[in-house]
């Protein structure tokens, strides 16, 4: 097939304009010409059908064309999508639907206005195998993109994802903290393996580079606008550019598409964190949840879901976790019973009893149990659950303290589903902290002991280190065995592996992180997951010379798995 060129720009085509789009266009501004801003990029890949997406620099028609590697058609098939326009930041998704299973697609986008229209770079993907067909299938995952001032390096860009692309995944999991709404991108750094960041050519990600998205002085327009300057701030990178466009994503979300340890029901933003914000966290998980499916190919959603489920044909199933939408608050006793009396850092004093507590919701929670019984009895080999929060490591860093006198720490709040230290500064790996949603967690797996759910592997980033974890629980839960694979950060720092949370058996098989020396760069790194026609699952922990990396002990970060029977 004639390759496309780069970008193809027409003027004065009024004729083929009303052709494509039919009736009277968006109004233009003259000043500028019609251009793609960010790429293209697809996602939630099905047997037929996928979601493409792309941005324009000002109000247009989105078309799609897009033809079968194999069999091509010409002309293309073409599918018209939305007018982008300036409520959506110039976004716009089509939902390409009837493909035929397990085939290569190329695809175009098409933006047309009354007297311009662009046309971008091919993108790519591969439709999933029908259920039932089992066809080797390959994921990459990977999170904590641009954190701690490991933003663009001038040199490589995020490198990892040029490592990702030469693996030719069939899907690439973006597991969480795709941004980080609450740091900064300076252009000078302190960090001595990472001492420049690009300084970002789009005036939007310019603007809002060294903002922090929770500074109480910004307008709900400011905020809106600073979430989705992170977005372009980190699309503007070519390798992660040119990924989005070769490898069909899943995104999910985890804190930082937010900010830091964020839960819904937080009255006031400057509780925990310390500072003077009376503001309500949904003045930030609202717009930063609009940037959020304005920048990333999720599936378009009147409820704006974000947990979902991808079949891969006979040997694998993908469920994808929202841990933040639906959560309880994190300050809250995980049980019945419980009750702290204590401080926040702002001051204010509490008896927080504690509750049957959720992090997933109850509809989140059937919707998980159902799904997962549904493709046991189709006899799906492999279960994969993307967690955006592992599930044995404690996270959450923000303390409570001493309810009178000094300000003396007593808790350190859970952000995830582990308990494990009280305060993060204790050495060992259980002193009854009472938080964490460890007993939602139980529940969830006494459930899939009793219905024998088999062959379940969990993936996670978000702690900023590698560990690859074999679960042997005891006591009601004896006899379930599972695995948790974590990985990353992709571009961010790296942190020193602290003790696990002992409650469902973990045996740590892998783990590599780095201690607080500046002398040593960050271990950034990404997982891959391999399912071969024959059913073993091969996982591996990469890093950014794209080889499979060993730990301080010299195991390898690599397993492969048999299927349960």
């Amino acid at each position: 097939m004639r390759s496309v060129p780069r970008l193809l720009r027409f003027t004065n085509v009024a004729t083929l304009v009303a052709l494509l789009v039919g009736g009277n266009g968006p109004s233009l501004h003259a000043s500028e010409l019609l251009r793609l801003t960010h790429g293209v990029a697809s996602g939630d890949i099905t047997a037929t059908d996928a979601v493409v997406w792309a941005r324009a620099n000002r109000a247009a028609r989105m078309v799609v064309e897009y033809t079968a590697v194999g069999a091509p058609t010409r002309p293309p098939a073409r599918r018209d999508g939305p007018s982008v326009i300036a409520v959506d930041d110039f976004t716009g998704k089509v939902v390409l639907t009837g493909l035929t299973p397990d085939t290569r697609y190329l695809y175009w986008v098409r933006f047309v206005s009354e007297s311009e229209q662009v046309v971008s770079e091919p993108g790519q993907f591969r439709t999933a195998p029908a259920d039932g067909v089992a066809r080797a299938v390959t994921l990459v995952w990977w999170g904590d993109l641009g954190g701690q001032e490991y933003c663009r390096d001038p040199e490589r860009g995020y490198a990892l994802f040029r490592e990702m692309a030469r693996l030719a995944p069939d899907l690439a999991v973006a597991n969480g903290d795709s941004i980080y709404a609450d740091s900064t991108c300076p252009p000078v750094t302190a960090l001595p393996d990472h001492p420049r960041n690009v300084v970002s050519a789009d005036p939007d990600g310019a603007l809002h580079q060294l903002v922090d998205v929770s500074d109480p002085r910004l307008t709900e327009a400011e905020v809106l606008a600073t979430y989705r300057g992170k977005w372009k701030y980190n699309l503007e990178d070519d390798a992660y550019r040119a990924f989005r466009a070769q490898t069909p994503h899943v995104y999910q979300w985890d804190d930082h598409e937010v900010i830091n340890d964020w839960s819904p029901q937080e009255d006031k933003i400057g509780l925990l964190r310390g500072t003077v914000d009376a503001r309500p966290m949904t003045a930030l998980s609202g717009p930063g949840r609009k940037a959020f499916f304005e920048f990333t190919p999720i599936r378009p959603d009147g409820e704006q879901r974000i947990y979902r489920a991808l079949r891969l044909g006979r040997l694998a199933e993908l469920f994808v976790l929202d841990l933040r939408s639906y959560r309880d608050e994190n300050f809250v006793p995980d049980g019945v019973g419980k009750t702290v009396d204590v401080r926040f850092r702002s001051g204010e004093r509490r008896q927080i009893r504690g509750k049957a507590k959720t992090i997933l919701g109850a509809a989140q929670r059937e919707w998980l149990l159902r799904s997962l019984r549904d493709a046991q009895a189709r006899g799906v080999v492999w279960k994969i659950i993307s967690t955006d929060d592992p599930l044995s490591i404690p996270t959450g860093g923000y303390p409570l303290f001493a309810p009178e006198g000094a300000m003396t720490p007593l808790y350190s709040v859970r952000d995830a589903w582990a308990a494990g230290r009280r305060l993060n500064t204790d050495s060992d790996g259980n002193q009854g902290n009472p938080f964490g949603v460890e007993s939602e967690l139980r529940a969830i797996l006494k459930t899939l002991k009793d219905e024998k759910i088999t062959s379940l592997v969990w993936v996670a980033t978000d702690v900023h280190h590698a560990r690859l974890l074999r679960y042997e629980p005891v006591a009601d839960l004896a006899g379930l065995v599972f695995h948790e694979f974590v990985a990353g950060p992709t571009s961010a720092a790296s942190a020193p592996p602290g003790p696990l949370s002992t409650t469902f058996g973990p045996i740590e098989l892998f783990v590599k992180g780095r201690r607080p020396d500046p002398a040593r760069p960050s271990f950034q790194n990404f997982g891959v997951l391999r399912i071969g026609a024959d059913g073993l699952l091969t996982v591996e922990v990469r890093g950014l010379d794209g080889a499979v990396t060993t730990d301080d002990r010299g195991r390898v970060g690599a397993l492969t798995l048999t299927p349960q029977r």
